[in-house]
């Protein structure tokens, strides 16, 4: 493995599949304890509309567990007026209520299906999570729609994902999880295309896959087999300047900052750690 100083990660071996190339992250410590989205709602975590009517940006968290939960960037969830993909990772406080900002990636619906949302299998692909405005949201997954020939009655993201889950399968049979992986940078045609990464190894078992077929519904489109190298990669992260990263506010514990110019993305620390770190190549569209 390489080290990445100043991150607290290192490198793995990278595997590749149908163009898709993943480096696993390995953790060099962690002490802040939280469980994620999956585990959360099973548990007892409720995610509703803000209100009755609802927002199309927002929703509303109620976190009656003992424990921290990471409520991860693009994490799609299901049901109740419209389903909502999270716009940014959030560290949601044990018992405590709060509003996290959402997109809504299913744009012909406005009714309720149910009074509570439930975690997708998937979450939205690297050239959907780096859209911060709604328009742009709405506009890629319809385009994505377009280029697959993909028809949703409700121009719902979820529906690619159900048409195309046999090809996406392969990709996830061929790129699993390994033991002790809490993250992975990400290449299509041996360029980088996003960095996940979360300081628990547990958590990130949960949103591996989910994060992997939001990969593969972006390789699915362009199946090019090219080498990810060395020299590209250390180019990639050395892009990631924590000197020129702004202060954001977030809606949970901790604090974020966020990266613009050569990359793009956003970090969540807390309590002293460094718990999440999204980033992606340029600027956002």
């Amino acid at each position: 493995m390489t080290s990445t100083q100043p991150f607290p990660f290192e490198l793995g071996e990278p595997r590749s599949f149908g163009g898709l190339t993943v480096l696993p992250l390995y953790p060099q410590s962690s002490s802040v304890e939280y469980i994620g989205l999956d585990e959360a709602v099973a548990h007892g975590l409720q995610i509703h509309e803000v209100n009755e009517d609802g927002v199309v940006e927002a929703l509303y968290v109620m976190n009656t567990l003992d424990e921290l939960v990471l409520l991860y960037e693009g994490e799609e969830l299901i049901g109740a007026k419209q389903n909502r993909i999270l716009e940014w990772t959030v560290l949601a406080d044990a018992n405590t209520q709060l509003t996290v900002p959402v997109n809504c990636v299913e744009r012909g619906r406005w009714a309720y299906r149910s009074l509570r949302f439930a975690p997708a299998r998937h979450a939205a692909s690297p050239e959907l999570r780096r859209h911060k405005r709604q328009s742009e949201v709405w506009a890629e997954v319809s385009a994505k729609s377009t280029r697959l020939g993909i028809v949703s009655p409700t121009d719902a993201q979820a529906d690619l994902y159900t048409a195309r889950a046999r090809s996406l399968d392969e990709y996830l049979d061929a790129l699993p999880r390994l033991g002790g992986q809490s993250g992975a940078l990400v290449a299509l045609a041996g360029e980088p295309v996003c960095l996940d990464f979360v300081s628990r190894p547990d958590a990130f078992a949960g949103l591996y896959r989910k994060l992997l077929r939001g990969h593969a519904l972006q390789a699915v489109e362009r199946p090019v087999e090219r080498r990810l190298r060395r020299g590209t990669v250390q180019r990639f992260l050395a892009a990631i300047d924590r000197e020129s990263a702004q202060m954001a506010h977030t809606a949970g514990a901790g604090s974020t900052l966020r990266y613009s110019g050569a990359v793009c993305g956003s970090e969540l620390s807390a309590y002293g750690e460094l718990v999440a770190l999204t980033v992606y190549p340029g600027e956002a569209p």
